[in-house]
């Protein structure tokens, strides 16, 4: 069984504020507990809703789950560079070291 951890939006992640360096050490510290655990498949966040789409399907057509009438939301994923100097060298390479455990998971293989 898989899930999906979506944090919710709010005013400051709506608003495009980007965490501070704490936060994203303390998120870079979770996210590895999580690939230890093994249960980790990505991590990448979503930009805010303002610079994605939402995409509705009402009257059967397309014809989607949900008995016709499903929105789905489209974002963007933020890549490292748009988190700016609070995303260090040091966090960088944790987030790098993260990412190629994920890799090698999903390809059956331990990383190296």
């Amino acid at each position: 069984m898989r899930f999906m951890i979506i944090r919710k939006a709010d005013q400051d992640t709506e608003a495009g504020a980007m965490p501070s360096e704490r936060l994203i050490a303390d998120m870079m510290k979770y996210n590895e507990a999580m690939v230890k655990a093994g249960v980790m498949m990505a991590g990448e966040g979503l930009k805010p809703s303002s610079l994605g789409a939402r995409i509705s399907f009402s009257g059967g057509r397309p014809t989607v789950d949900g008995n016709g009438a499903v929105e789905l939301e489209l974002r963007q994923v933020f890549e490292a560079e748009d988190f700016g100097p609070a995303f260090t060298p040091e966090l960088r390479a944790t987030e790098e070291r993260l990412r190629a455990e994920l890799d090698a998971r999903a390809k059956g293989a331990r990383p190296s």
